[in-house]
């Protein structure tokens, strides 16, 4: 099980926890993600992305496409964000199947859209405002 709390003070905290996360991960992997906006959730998703060797040119926020789908050697990683979506997304309301990457990662943005449904394996990223800085929540599912 993992289970842990970080204090991120400013952003390059924020950035060494991805990376540190990074080496966590295991294909399949699903990671819900909740918090305010401006919390966290895009800029982290973002450099763990760079640190698993994606081109960071590539990488942003899917507020308005919904899901973005990066390529990876050889995996395959999305990153999406329920915010735009009205109420609770139903597990068939939308075509999961395009982005839970059984042979890479998902992580999905307000993740507490999705109701009562739960992944197989992953993990549950909590982000909050903490003073200037962010706290980090990582439990895993």
């Amino acid at each position: 099980m993992f289970d842990i709390e970080h204090i991120c003070d400013d952003e390059s905290a924020l950035e060494k926890l991805s990376h540190e996360f990074s080496e966590h991960l295991r294909h399949g992997d699903v990671c819900l993600m909740t918090g305010e906006i401006g919390a966290g959730k895009t800029f982290f998703t973002t450099k763990l992305y760079e640190y698993l060797g994606g081109n960071p040119d590539l990488s942003g926020s899917p507020s308005f496409t919904i899901v973005n789908h990066y390529p990876l050697a050889e995996k395959d990683f999305y990153h999406v964000d329920l915010y735009r979506l009205d109420g609770v997304v139903e597990e068939d309301s939308i075509d999961q199947e395009e982005w839970m990457a059984p042979n890479g990662y998902s992580f999905i943005e307000w993740a507490e859209r999705m109701g009562e449904w739960r992944p197989e394996s992953g993990f549950l990223l909590s982000f909050k405002y903490h003073g200037e800085g962010r706290s980090v929540r990582i439990e895993t599912i």
